[in-house]
């Protein structure tokens, strides 16, 4: 790689410098899902910033270029080689490149949900039947047999409302407790106080 005739540490504290400012400027341009700022300057692909990726590595660049301090490394002879020797000669491992790596690694891990994945595992056949068992109220009346509409919160908090059908007639502003599902629709049944 050509030297751009700078010392070796202003040019990683330029990596460093060029690394956050990536990564504050592709989470400001991804604020907004789906706008042009977050296609064409965070380069949004799925949940990943690649902006973002690029700064992480940058800044893990620089910063293990700090650690290293490659004049010393330089003079204790080559780095080690591993893999094929090709045409380019050997991968060499340096600490630069190797944090520039993790760094962009960490990028990618925090923005993919894997949680998601390990907690729930496959979704079930019916998706409705993961409110089994929680509470909501009634927002329109049900009527025996009938559909009526329930209000309750998902596992994140956010309020939302299904459409509901139970055995009894149940008036509005009524708790009740999810108690399976009927066909596509969540069977319900009034809450009764202990």
């Amino acid at each position: 790689m050509p030297s751009l005739g700078l010392p070796s540490d202003a040019k990683f504290t330029i990596a460093i410098a060029i690394g956050l400012l990536l990564i504050v400027l592709a989470r400001w341009a991804s604020r907004v899902r789906g706008s042009r700022r977050d296609l064409w300057v965070a380069l949004r692909i799925g949940d990943v910033l690649l902006t973002e990726i690029l700064g992480a590595f940058l800044l893990g660049y620089g910063l293990g270029g700090l650690i290293a301090q490659p004049d010393a490394v330089a003079a204790s002879g080559p780095p080690g080689r591993f893999g094929p020797v090709g045409r380019f000669g050997g991968l060499t491992a340096n600490l630069p490149v190797t944090l520039g790596i993790v760094g962009a690694a960490v990028a990618v891990l925090t923005r993919l949900d894997l949680s998601g994945l390990a907690l729930r595992g496959s979704t079930p056949r019916n998706g409705l039947s993961i409110y089994v068992g929680w509470d909501a109220r009634v927002i329109a009346p049900i009527s025996a047999g009938g559909f009526g509409q329930i209000a309750m919160h998902d596992g994140m908090g956010y309020p939302l409302s299904a459409v509901a059908t139970a055995e009894t007639d149940i008036p509005q502003g009524t708790p009740v407790r999810v108690i399976g599902t009927k066909g596509l629709n969540l069977l319900v049944a009034p809450v009764t106080s202990t």
